[in-house]
C-alpha cells in the first residue's frame, strides 16, 4: 500500500504521517522546505514578528505599570535572525518526524503525469517517477497578484517581502484589510511605521461580525494605523525612492513601500491536475466530502480545494484525507468507512492587537440560515485578570439557538482570544450549551471567565 502526497505543507505532512502511522508506505514530494508556505513565509514567521511587536507596544504603556523603560529601535538583523531560528528549529522537527515515521522525502518540484503517478524534477539534479496506489495533492496556495499592479516594481511587496524583514519602512501602503493585511499593519505599526489601510469593502475583515470589525479597526486607528475603506489603489509609480500611488477616489498616497495583501488563490497551474482528468473549480481542485477527486484514488486538501484557507484546516483534512486513503485500499471491493469534517466549529483567529477569534455564525448570519438565535455579550472591562494586564479592550459574544441554548457561535475580541476561543469550539463539537459553559467552574482570575460571563447571560435569554 505505497500513497504518494504531493506537497509539503501543513495539510501534506500531516497526511503522510498519518498515513505511515496507518501502515502505508509513503512518499512526500516537497519542491522546497517541509512545512510549506504557513512553516517558512506564512503563520510562524508573521506570529514570531508579531511577538516582538508586541513587546515594543507594551513598552509605550511602561509609565502606566509603574515601570521607566522604551525601546530604542529595532535591530532588524536580530530580529529577522530570531524568526529564522524559530523557523528552522520547526522545519528540523518534521524533517525528524518523516525520519521516525520512515517517510521518503524527495525534495524537488512535482506534477501528475498520470492519475497516480507523480514526476519529480529533483533539487539536487535528475528526477524521479513515483507510482502509487493512491495520491494525495496538496500544493497549498500562493499569493493572488493584482493584474493593475506591476509586483516586479522596487518599492512592491507581498507577504512574502514583508516577512523577509529586509528593513522597516517609514511609511508604508497596505492594499487589502483582511487578515494578511492587519497583521502586518500592527506589526508595522508597532515598529513605528506609519501605516495606511486601503480596503475595497466598506469594512475592515470583510464578512466579519460589526462589533468584531468596529473594535479591531478603532484598536488599530489607536495604533495610528490611516484606513480608506471602499476605495481601491488604481495605479503605482516610483518616482525616485518614494511610491506613489493613485486611489479610485482619486486621491494620491506617497510612501516608501506598497504592500498588497488581498489574499491568496490555490496553487495548481502547470502541475498536471486537468491533464490527469482531475475536474477543477477555476483554479481549485474539487472533491467531495470525503476529499476524493472525481479520479480514482486521488484526493485533494488544504488551500488547493479553496474553502477555508487555515493551516489547521488542511491539517485536520489532510489526515482525514489520510485515513480515508488507507481505509478504501484496505477494502477494495467493500464499501469502507470513510470520514468527513465539520466545519461549523473550526475556528479563525487574526493576531491584532487585541487578538481576534471567531467560531461558526454571528447572529446575523445565523438568521440567514434559518436559526432563531440570541446572543450576549460580557465585556474584558469588568475582568479582573483583564484588568490586572492592562487589555480591558474587547469583549466576548456568544450566539445560541433560542430554544435549546445549544451554541451556534463566538466572536472574541481580546486578550489572549486565539487561545481561549477553543473552549466554544470544543462545546460545539459536542453539540453543548451555553448552560453546559456557564455552570462549568472557570479559573479566577483568568480571561477566560468572560466566556463563563457571556454564557450566563444568554441562558436567560435562551429556553435552556
Amino acid at each position: 500500500m505505497h500513497i504518494c502526497v504531493l506537497g509539503g505543507g501543513p495539510g501534506g505532512y500531516a497526511a503522510a504521517f498519518e498515513a505511515a502511522r496507518l501502515g502505508a508506505r509513503v512518499t512526500l514530494v516537497e519542491k522546497s522546505r517541509l512545512g510549506g508556505t504557513c512553516l517558512n513565509w506564512g503563520c510562524i514567521p508573521t506570529k514570531t514578528i508579531l511577538r516582538s511587536a508586541h513587546i515594543v507596544a507594551d513598552t509605550r504603556h511602561a509609565e502606566e505599570f509603574g515601570l521607566q523603560a522604551q525601546v530604542a529601535s529595532v535591530d532588524i538583523a536580530r530580529l529577522r535572525a530570531r524568526k529564522e531560528n524559530v523557523v528552522d528549529e520547526l522545519v528540523g522537527q518534521i524533517e525528524s518526524s518523516a525520519k521516525r515515521l520512515k517517510v521518503e522525502v524527495l525534495m524537488g518540484a512535482g506534477r501528475l503525469s498520470g492519475p497516480k503517478t507523480v514526476e519529480v524534477e529533483l533539487t539536487e539534479s535528475g528526477s524521479a517517477s513515483v507510482d502509487a496506489d493512491a495520491v494525495i495533492l496538496a500544493t497549498g496556495s500562493e499569493v493572488f497578484k493584482l493584474p493593475t499592479i506591476d509586483h516586479d516594481m522596487e518599492g512592491v511587496w507581498t507577504s512574502d517581502e514583508a516577512v523577509s524583514l529586509t528593513e522597516i519602512p517609514k511609511n508604508i501602503l497596505i492594499i487589502g484589510g483582511g487578515v494578511i493585511g492587519l497583521e502586518f499593519a500592527c506589526a508595522y505599526a508597532a515598529f513605528g511605521s506609519k501605516v495606511t489601510v486601503v480596503e475595497l469593502m466598506t469594512q475592515v475583515l470583510p464578512g466579519n461580525d460589526k462589533r468584531v470589525v468596529k473594535q479591531t479597526q478603532k484598536s488599530l486607528e489607536d495604533m495610528g494605523v490611516e484606513f480608506h475603506l471602499g476605495d481601491a489603489v488604481d495605479a503605482i509609480e516610483r518616482i525616485g525612492d518614494r511610491m506613489h500611488s493613485t486611489l479610485r477616489s482619486g486621491g494620491r498616497i506617497e510612501s516608501d513601500i506598497v504592500m498588497s495583501a488581498v489574499g491568496r488563490k490555490p496553487l495548481s497551474e502547470g502541475l498536471g491536475f486537468p491533464e490527469a482528468g482531475i475536474e477543477m473549480d477555476r483554479a481549485a481542485v474539487k472533491v467531495d466530502e470525503f476529499f476524493r477527486t472525481n479520479v480514482d484514488g486521488v484526493y485533494a486538501i488544504g488551500d488547493l480545494i479553496g474553502g477555508m484557507m487555515l493551516a489547521h484546516v488542511a491539517e485536520e483534512e489532510g489526515v482525514l484525507a489520510a485515513r480515508n486513503a488507507v481505509a478504501e485500499l484496505k477494502t477494495v471491493g467493500a464499501e469502507a468507512q470513510l470520514e468527513s469534517m465539520r466545519y461549523d466549529c473550526v475556528p479563525a483567529c487574526v493576531y491584532t492587537f487585541p487578538n481576534v477569534a471567531v467560531v461558526g455564525s454571528s447572529r446575523d448570519s445565523a438568521k440567514e440560515q434559518d436559526v432563531d438565535a440570541v446572543q450576549a455579550v460580557a465585556k474584558f472591562a469588568a475582568n479582573g485578570k483583564a484588568l490586572g494586564e492592562g487589555e480591558a479592550d474587547g469583549f466576548v459574544q456568544i450566539v445560541a439557538e433560542k430554544d435549546t441554548g445549544r451554541i451556534v457561535g463566538c466572536q472574541i475580541v481580546g486578550p489572549h482570544a486565539v487561545e481561549t476561543i477553543h473552549e466554544v469550539a470544543l462545546a460545539m463539537a459536542h453539540d453543548l450549551t451555553v448552560k453546559d459553559i456557564a455552570h462549568t467552574v472557570h479559573a479566577h482570575p483568568t480571561v477566560s471567565e468572560v466566556i463563563k460571563m457571556a454564557c450566563a447571560d444568554a441562558t436567560g435569554k435562551c429556553g435552556c
